[in-house]
């Protein structure tokens, strides 16, 4: 059958060109010999040489001026200390124990006059007064009564026509001189008020003045 050996003999050769262009494009796998190392494989197109791997962990954003402002608005404020009003201190006031105002007339006979002598006066409290005060002539009035040592006011009704000196002294102690003037007549009273020291319970006010004549006294009063 030359036919069919025909076609068989064109069917191998053609298998035959096929094999060869085969080998030809593939190329053949190299062992490598016994006693060498295998060949390392290349890199894959994914990996890049020296470059650094990126951090696995996230980044995070920085907060936004909302939130910042948020927290500064939330937060405690601090506590302040309130100022305490100091209180003012009392005004100063008179040195003892209140006492009613006590009041003597200069005529009363528990009275010292020495030299001094009591004088007829309608305008005057009591009807009278004691005058001729000055030099050796001296009216001592005594105080009762004053329960506690203090300061208090000396309040001398007098009168006289031109100025005069009076000085006072209680119970032996500093003497205070006075310039009074009064209301320029032995008819019209006139006051005088001071401070003096009196101690506790009966003192004796000296009324002198010994360069001079001293007016006239009517009446004292302390409070």
């Amino acid at each position: 059958m030359p036919g069919t050996w025909n076609g068989r003999a064109a069917g191998w050769a053609a298998l035959a060109v096929a094999v060869a262009a085969a080998v030809i494009v593939v190329p053949p796998l190299v062992l490598p010999e016994p006693g060498q190392p295998p060949a390392r494989s290349l890199p894959s197109p994914s990996t890049v040489v020296g470059a650094v791997p990126a951090p696995s962990l996230p980044v995070s954003k920085p907060p936004s001026r909302a939130a910042s402002a948020s927290a500064v608005a939330t937060r405690t404020p601090v506590a302040t200390r309130t100022p305490v009003a100091v209180p003012s201190p009392p005004a100063p006031t008179r040195s003892g124990p209140a006492f009613p105002t006590t009041r003597v007339h200069a005529a009363d006979p528990a009275n010292i006059r020495e030299g001094a002598r009591i004088i007829e006066c309608a305008t005057c409290a009591g009807g009278r007064r004691v005058g001729y005060i000055g030099g050796p002539n001296i009216l001592a009035i005594p105080v009762s009564g004053v329960r506690a040592a203090g300061t208090r006011t000396l309040t001398i009704t007098y009168e006289t026509e031109q100025p005069r000196t009076l000085m006072i002294s209680v119970s032996g102690g500093p003497v205070r001189e006075l310039s009074l003037s009064g209301a320029g007549s032995w008819l019209i009273p006139a006051t005088v008020s001071v401070t003096v020291f009196i101690p506790a319970g009966t003192s004796w006010i000296k009324f002198f003045n010994s360069a001079g004549d001293a007016p006239d006294i009517n009446q004292i009063a302390v409070s």
